[in-house]
């Protein structure tokens, strides 16, 4: 009989489960298969975690980790999320008369974020999430369920010239005391500081890092545990020790970079891609060329002047939109699970011609795969990856965020399907996916003042926002939640389906979802998103548009075609096609199959 093989056996098996389901009803055929898989607090879901989601690093909290990714993964298939925005309680300030409204401007808000696991628990978590809000700083910790707020002010923090441009929070392992958040953020203004936190809106600034006369474009801090900062700016790169001695930090290096174009020319960002190599996007300001990306060395000696490999963008491509075009983002891609790789191999960048470009450090001159939107045409701000299975687009026009999948046709290791019974003759095979664009256009107020939530009872002058995706952040690669910056304000997005949330099978990391968020008196917003066509199929493929249902209303009437099925194969039960027609008797009649162009 199965439960009388030895346990290394039996271990075997459950690496050849197909879900986290199937090793859970194993467990209840048997007390001792049970005492099996339970053994060493679940270890037996490490094989199934590592080999499901291979480039997903988690915490050995296995059968939690198992349970979070796989529902996630469903909620990504089916295109299941739910949209909130971050707002702190009132802070009871008098705003100053400029910040009153009519701002033709708006601030966009510079995000990170991270979460770490302590205990023997999922739930007992720390999750820290902050942004620039114009000239404040504010942050959120959630421990163990309960939120803290804080918010960092200086005097005329509404004055533009001291927006938060860039931010970084230092993890746990680059800081030396376990208490407060220490964080690193530029100005608009050139400065560059370092603050900390011992309490809530206590804020202590640590250092002033002295940067050199110019224009410094962006910064960016490495991840090692002792970090450094790097701030670039006209043709040179300094670096800083993050944590120096003195109150004025002065660079440890400072290199003019080498000139190879006689072109009027910026650095757009900087982007640490390992401890040891920093990749710079430059941006052309004349001519009709394509500007490249730089790899640069950081050794014992410091930065070298001269790139390891130039990486540029249409060669070899047959894009026929030639033009002068630059990256405006990079990110590197974890090595975790990857073999024959080092830290930073891969990376992505989105181009101001709207394409999301994969580079391996390996190859020079040219990337390695292109991700195309044909529908939308606006230039890619933001990037944020999900291991290697995903990466969300931040666009500039109509507060687009699009979803691409980073693997080879063919390459997932697991489809929530595989936990399903199997189908019947009557079952039709789902289609491929494709990827899916989601408008982030909340109704905005026109003329609204500075640090205001989205209005609950918009005005007659209101409107959707139709202005760009800034900013991405995610507390780590197994988180649901996914923060998005789009002007004066910040969005949640928390990918979980309507029916998990009705079943409550599993709080996905999410602490029961409300608790997640005390913002819950926040209001759940109802967001649009559309299926982006194949590529060669673009002429076939409808462009769909489809809209969230009210949360309240999906959870109490939703699933009404039993057995855990959605109204639409596929899509979760809040989304439905978007009509202009409905029956006021019958509230369902109303969403109709009809085909729809986005606006």
């Amino acid at each position: 009989m199965l439960q009388d093989l030895p346990v290394e056996v039996i271990e075997q098996i459950v690496g050849y489960l197909p879900s986290a389901s199937s090793i859970v009803n194993l467990a209840r055929t048997d007390h001792n298969l049970h005492s099996i898989v339970s053994a060493d607090d679940y270890h037996v879901f490490r094989s199934f975690v590592q080999r499901a989601f291979p480039t997903i690093k988690t915490p050995p909290l296995w059968r939690d980790a198992a349970r979070t990714l796989t529902a996630r993964s469903r909620a990504w298939d089916r295109r299941a999320f739910i949209a909130r925005e971050c707002y702190p309680p009132p802070d009871n300030i008098d705003y100053p008369q400029y910040a009153l409204g009519g701002h033709k401007l708006g601030y966009h808000p510079a995000i990170d974020s991270y979460e770490t696991w302590e205990g023997h628990s999922w739930s007992n978590r720390k999750e820290v999430l902050a942004w620039g809000a114009a000239g404040r700083l504010r942050t959120r910790t959630i421990k163990d369920g309960v939120t803290t707020w804080s918010s960092y002010r200086i005097p005329d923090d509404h004055r533009q010239d001291l927006d938060i441009l860039d931010m970084r929070i230092l993890r746990p392992h680059q800081v030396d005391s376990p208490d407060g958040e220490t964080i690193i953020f530029r100005r608009a203004n050139h400065e560059i500081v370092k603050v900390q936190t011992s309490e809530p809106d206590v804020f202590t600034a640590q250092s002033s890092y002295v940067t050199p006369r110019g224009d410094h474009t962006c910064m960016d801090v490495s991840q090692s545990a002792n970090p450094i900062l790097a701030a670039c700016g006209g043709h040179s790169i300094s670096l800083y020790p993050v944590h120096g001695q003195q109150k004025l930090v002065r660079p440890s290096d400072s290199v003019k970079l080498e000139d190879r174009y006689n072109i009027q020319q910026r650095m757009r960002c900087i982007k640490f891609l390992s401890d040891t190599t920093v990749a710079i996007a430059n941006q052309f300001l004349q001519g009709r060329d394509q500007a490249p990306i730089h790899i640069y060395d950081i050794s014992q000696t410091g930065l070298s002047s001269t790139p390891l490999t130039e990486s540029m963008s249409y060669s070899g491509t047959n894009n026929p939109y030639m033009g002068r075009h630059s990256a405006n983002v990079i990110v590197p891609l974890d090595d975790v699970g990857t073999s024959g790789s080092t830290p930073g191999t891969l990376f992505l960048s989105g181009w101001t011609d709207g394409i999301a470009r994969l580079h391996d450090t390996r190859i020079a001159g040219k990337s390695v795969a292109e991700y195309v939107d044909t529908v939308d045409s606006g230039q890619i701000l933001s990037l944020l990856t999900v291991g290697h299975e995903h990466f969300l687009a931040g666009s500039s026009e109509n507060g687009c965020l699009r979803t691409f999948d980073l693997r080879m046709p063919g390459a997932k290791a697991y489809s929530y399907l595989n936990a399903r019974q199997q189908p019947t003759r009557s079952t039709k095979k789902p289609e491929s996916q494709r990827g899916v664009n989601i408008f982030l256009t909340p109704t905005v107020n026109f003329g609204e003042r500075l640090w205001e939530p989205l209005p609950r009872n918009p005005r007659k002058r209101s409107q959707g926002y139709r202005g760009s995706v800034y900013s991405l952040s995610s507390p780590s690669p197994s988180s649901p939640t996914v923060y998005a910056g789009i002007e004066n304000h910040v969005l949640q997005l928390d990918f979980v389906s309507t029916d998990d949330l009705r079943s409550h099978k599993t709080d996905i990391g999410m602490n029961s979802h409300d608790a997640k968020s005390q913002d819950s008196e926040q209001p759940i917003l109802n967001l649009s998103c559309y299926e982006r066509p194949r590529e060669g199929k673009e002429s076939t493929d409808p462009v769909l548009l489809r809209k969230q249902l009210d949360l309240s209303w999906a959870l109490k009437y939703g699933n009404i075609d039993g057995e855990g099925a959605s109204k639409e194969a596929g899509w979760d039960e809040r989304l439905r096609l978007n009509t202009s027609v409905k029956d006021r008797g019958h509230r369902e009649s109303g969403w109709r199959t009809q085909r729809r162009q986005p606006t």
